[in-house]
């Protein structure tokens, strides 16, 4: 079976812009982002949905998602932001490995998006 695009970033073979990492989990910019600062929360351990995670899994990325959204919210000026899990192709799930999108919203309508420069932002450099 192949390797899920989040397994292959988690691994370091392929290139991400991380803002959070620890021994469980990670959290990147999105490569296709809805929205500036538009975020993904990965378990490091892969499962295909959160309905079949374990409970450490469902409590913590939710704890983390909590603590990277308010510091999107602080960092990038947004008013509001969306957490969303999808669960199943039908429900929109594109990835099969766990992930929790936060995808922040502004007053002003973002125009055009520069990872690299949100991640700056994001991390005050």
């Amino acid at each position: 079976m192949d390797k899920s695009i989040f397994e292959l970033i988690i691994e370091g073979k392929l290139p991400s812009l991380k803002i959070y990492e620890d021994e469980n989990f990670v959290a990147f910019l999105d490569k296709f982002p809805k929205q500036k600062g538009h975020t993904l929360v990965v378990p490091k351990k892969k499962s295909l949905n959160i309905i079949e995670d374990s409970d450490f899994v469902k409590e913590n990325i939710l704890k983390i998602g909590s603590k990277i959204a308010q510091i999107l919210i602080q960092k990038l000026n947004a008013t509001g932001i969306k957490m969303i899990i999808n669960n199943g192709k039908s429900a929109g799930q594109v990835v099969f490995h766990t992930h929790l999108h936060l995808i922040p919203y502004y007053e002003i309508e973002q125009e055009k998006i520069n990872n690299v420069e949100t991640l700056k932002e994001i991390l005050g450099e």
